[in-house]
């Protein structure tokens, strides 16, 4: 099958510029009310928040010396409620545009390389699919948290070209501060491969995501929601990929539906030897409250 090649810079233009483009095009339809964009812009910020929603995310990683790599996500999130607890279930089904060897990225722990006599540089297509659960309590105040697991499947079969190649497993933690002007939290996971392609090396990989959301009026909102990652196999000094960043974010209404839209931006202060210098992402999250 030929490989699938696309212009990732002119598609990550296109993708903020609807994004941009959304929150206008809803100008003329009728918002909720403010109690409303309140609750729903919370429960959009708050990743233990037991609504059900599904983001689709974009992400151009772009300055790596061997190219970008594209990274589109469904984002799908399932809570359940059993008595005085919820388990909020967070899925990540990824598809990926890479030229190989580009590290320093959250979904990519270990990037494969083709080599030139069996084909092309680079892979597209599906990645790995990855599981965050979060057990929390139905009743708190301002102040919650969550405790669960992390596993991550290769689903890129049979050529494991894509992710990690690796069945991986780990410990996931959340605590989150909210009030109605800001959030405030971290969450944080920790991989460690359990069997796979055995050309694939291990995975050892944590990830700390840092969250701050500051509401202003209307809907909209400022945020920095970074993913700190370390990727404990490398050498010295190729172990931190650390972004520095932020963007703006509305929740809207557009007919019967209530979109939660934001852009992104953030440059790698520390980052290993051939990964991105920076990256831009857009999402888009239909919020489905109860």
């Amino acid at each position: 099958m030929n490989r699938l090649i696309f212009n990732a810079k002119t598609k990550s233009a296109l993708a903020l510029a609807l994004l941009m483009t959304a929150p206008m095009l809803c100008a003329n339809e009728a918002l909720p009310t403010s109690r409303s964009i309140e609750n729903l812009r919370g429960a959009a910020q708050n990743p233990l928040s037991p609504t059900y929603s599904v983001p689709m995310k974009y992400v151009y990683h772009g300055g790596a010396n061997r190219g970008g790599v594209s990274v589109f996500s469904l984002q799908p999130v399932l809570p359940v409620t059993f008595g005085d607890w919820h388990i909020v279930n967070h899925f990540i089904l990824n598809f990926i545009d890479t030229p190989g060897g580009v590290t320093g990225i959250a979904n990519l722990p270990n990037p494969y390389v083709k080599r030139p006599a069996i084909g092309p540089l680079g892979s597209t297509g599906l990645a790995d699919l990855n599981l965050t659960s979060f057990i929390t309590p139905v009743q708190h105040g301002e102040l919650t948290w969550g405790i669960g697991s992390t596993i991550t499947m290769p689903s890129d079969a049979p050529s494991r070209e894509l992710g990690s190649g690796k069945f991986s497993f780990g410990p996931a933690v959340a605590v989150i501060m909210q009030t109605p002007v800001y959030t405030v939290g971290l969450e944080g996971s920790q991989l460690w491969s359990l069997f796979g392609s055995e050309g694939r090396e291990s995975v050892n990989q944590m990830q700390l995501k840092p969250l701050l959301n500051y509401n202003l009026s209307n809907g909209w909102y400022l945020l920095s929601n970074s993913t700190i990652v370390a990727n404990w196999e490398k050498a010295m000094g190729q172990i931190w990929t650390v972004p520095v960043g932020g963007g703006l974010g509305r929740l809207f209404a557009l007919g019967d539906y209530k979109i939660n839209a934001k852009v992104e931006g953030y440059y790698n202060v520390a980052r290993p030897d051939q990964a991105p210098d920076w990256s831009v992402g857009t999402t888009l999250q239909l919020l489905l409250p109860d």
